[in-house]
């Protein structure tokens, strides 16, 4: 009688314990599902995928296309604005020392500007320190004849005011004095009504005086 009675009581713990299964089981608040319509569900990554997409650290800016989703490659280097007169969209330069050309018919672009060297007439510059530049522009039609005015563009300001006026009058008449020019049918297709900048100097620039 006394050997029964351990395994009734166990017997009777066990059917208490099966009549209570929230004592049994580990429940837990997962929220709320999202709304109905809900279009971006976030989900989990597939099985074996080897590159999740993790956030940025702290401090860093999200730059898509600059050496990775947060720029930890190389960055795009910004190309600093040039000046007024700098250079832009000038397809030759003309100086003193330029070899001119003569009346032979012009295939290239870069041989409108030794072209112009044939009908220049820089003014004389003041000294060895005295300096002028000045940029041309003009369009030519497909028979080499002018299209329009020429005009001068830019001016180095260094220069006097009387140096500057007769060095960009010898620019307009270096272009009306050179045109018509004889273009070859495929350059004259290709730049006719088409606005050609020139870059004339005083002096050759020091990076393409003769030694």
């Amino acid at each position: 009688m006394r050997a029964r009675l351990p395994v009734l009581a166990l017997l009777l713990l066990l059917a208490f314990a099966g009549s209570r299964p929230g004592l049994a089981q580990d429940t837990r608040d997962l929220g709320l599902p999202p709304p109905s319509g809900f279009q971006n569900p976030v989900l989990p990554p597939p099985s074996g995928y080897q590159n999740p997409v993790l956030p940025p650290q702290s401090g860093q800016r999200y730059m898509p296309g600059i050496g990775g989703p947060f720029g930890e490659g190389d960055y795009r280097r910004a190309v600093p604005p040039q000046p007024p007169g700098t250079g832009s969209g000038v397809i030759g330069t003309v100086s003193p020392e330029t070899a001119a050309l003569g009346a032979e018919t012009l295939d290239r672009l870069d041989q409108i500007a030794p072209a112009l060297r044939r009908c220049w007439q820089p003014p004389m510059l003041d000294g060895p320190t005295a300096a002028a530049a000045a940029t041309v522009r003009f369009s030519l039609r497909r028979d080499g004849t002018l299209f329009g005015q020429p005009r001068v563009t830019w001016e180095m300001r260094r220069a006097s005011p009387g140096l500057r006026e007769r060095f960009s009058n010898s620019l307009i008449a270096a272009v009306r004095d050179c045109t018509p020019m004889r273009l070859s049918p495929g350059l004259g297709g290709s730049i006719a009504g088409r606005p050609i900048t020139i870059r004339f100097y005083g002096r050759a620039p020091s990076n393409q005086r003769a030694v």
